[in-house]
């Protein structure tokens, strides 16, 4: 099985909104064969999704309310083909404590571009946590589009 990991800061907004909707249109598709998980390089332990990322996510048929943050795993990430993060700091912070992943740490926003080397902050999906609903949605349609942009190269690099 191949797997890929989002990561946020706290794994209550962002990653799960994305592992939510990646596992989603994966399954819409009828494929199968890919594990889909979250983390975040802060998160504590066994905390729901935010209200609000549980509401936008059922507002497009996406069930992320069993979902609990996770901090981070090593072995997890050390298994995945794939590893996306929010942010360019997330990345950065994953590349200093754990360098094995390096050669399949990327952020959502640039992937899978993956000789560019100048970082962007348009790159980066901006933490909508502590915002309005009005900025949940916002993140999940940057979210979503990053997704379904990226469908395509997933299949193509790993299946």
């Amino acid at each position: 099985m191949k797997r890929v990991v989002f990561i946020c800061t706290g794994n209550i907004c962002r990653s799960p909104m994305a592992e939510g909707i990646l596992r989603y249109r994966w399954q819409q598709m009828g494929n199968d064969g890919l594990v889909v998980s979250s983390m975040g390089i802060y998160g504590l332990d066994h905390q729901a999704a935010s209200k609000y990322s549980i509401q936008i996510c059922q507002e497009h048929g996406i069930d992320i309310s069993g979902h609990r943050s996770r901090k981070l795993e090593f072995e997890e990430l050390d298994e995945a083909c794939l590893i996306l993060s929010m942010e360019w700091m997330q990345r950065d912070f994953l590349n200093t404590f754990f360098p094995r992943v390096q050669d399949r740490n990327y952020i959502l926003g640039a992937w899978p571009d993956i000789e560019r080397t100048k970082k962007s902050k348009k790159d980066n999906v901006k933490d909508p946590y502590g915002g309005s609903f009005k900025h949940y949605k916002e993140t999940f349609k940057v979210i979503d589009r990053h997704i379904e942009r990226i469908i395509p190269a997933i299949e193509e690099l790993y299946f």
